[in-house]
Order: structure tokens, then C-alpha cells, then sequence
């Protein structure tokens, strides 16, 4: 397989669990409940579950020290690049999680263009609310502050 393709596979990955992470409320309402105790924790380590910057940023670190450390296979962009220089590990993780910050931002924001333009007759306005995206907000109002 090119690393042309990995990395391609890659970005799709990251956008694809950073999107069910940040909107979806998945199985069990997993994530929903993810954002709403981290919201408790702290503001700050809530925004990390509900901004589709900051969890792809994590997500890209945490990738690249499991591949870095644990798998044989360089699978991030970046363990891909430096995969020949052992001690450059904590460049390879700094770099990563750059880079699936930006790919997913903007894989995201691509996406929101294409909603908002579309010629379809279902064009999304800022002023219909979005059932679909739950916000850590929406969980603290749905649970109260217990």
C-alpha cells in the first residue's frame, strides 16, 4: 500500500471518529455522556470533546505515540516520515497532531460548505436548529447541574 493511500485513510479515519466523537451521540449515548462528564470536570477539558480542532489535535497525539511505541507499521503521517530516526519520536507526535488537527478541520469545514450551498432545497440557515448535534451545552441543560 503507497503512503499516499495510508495517509489518505488516515485523514478519513480521523475525521470520521472525530466527527462521531464531537456530534454523534453514539451507542448507549456513549459520547454524549463523554462530553457531559468531561463538561463537569472542567470547561477547558470539556472543549476538548466538542470542538472539531481540539479532539483531532489529541486524537493525532495519541495515534501517533501508540504507533510510534506499539505498532510495527507506520500509520501516521508524519511515523511515516521519521520513521527512520528513533530518537525523533516526540517531533513525529508534535507534527501529527498538527496535522490531523488541520486535515480534519478542514475536511470539516468542506463539509459545512457543501450543507450551506446546496441547491437541493434543504439548505441549512443559522437560524434552524440542528437536532442532530448534541453540544456539551444541550447536556448540561438536559441534565441540570447535579
Amino acid at each position: 500500500m503507497s503512503n499516499g493511500l495510508i495517509i489518505l485513510c488516515y485523514c478519513i479515519a480521523s475525521y470520521g471518529l472525530s466527527n462521531m466523537v464531537v456530534f454523534g451521540s453514539g451507542p448507549f449515548r456513549i459520547f454524549e455522556w463523554l462530553r457531559y462528564l468531561t463538561n463537569r470536570i472542567s470547561d477547558h477539558f470539556g472543549t476538548m470533546f466538542t470542538c472539531m480542532m481540539c479532539f483531532p489535535a489529541n486524537l493525532g497525539l495519541f495515534c501517533s505515540l501508540i504507533n510510534w511505541f506499539f505498532i510495527p507499521i507506520a500509520l501516521t503521517p508524519f511515523n511515516i516520515l521519521l520513521a527512520g530516526h528513533p530518537g525523533l519520536w516526540w517531533l513525529a507526535a508534535l507534527c501529527d497532531c498538527a496535522f490531523t488537527s488541520g486535515a480534519v478541520w478542514l475536511i470539516h469545514h468542506i463539509e459545512e460548505y457543501f450543507e450551506t450551498n446546496s441547491d437541493d432545497g434543504n439548505t441549512i440557515t443559522e437560524d434552524v436548529e440542528q437536532p442532530d448535534i448534541i453540544t456539551a451545552e444541550d447536556i448540561t441543560l438536559k441534565h441540570g447541574n447535579k
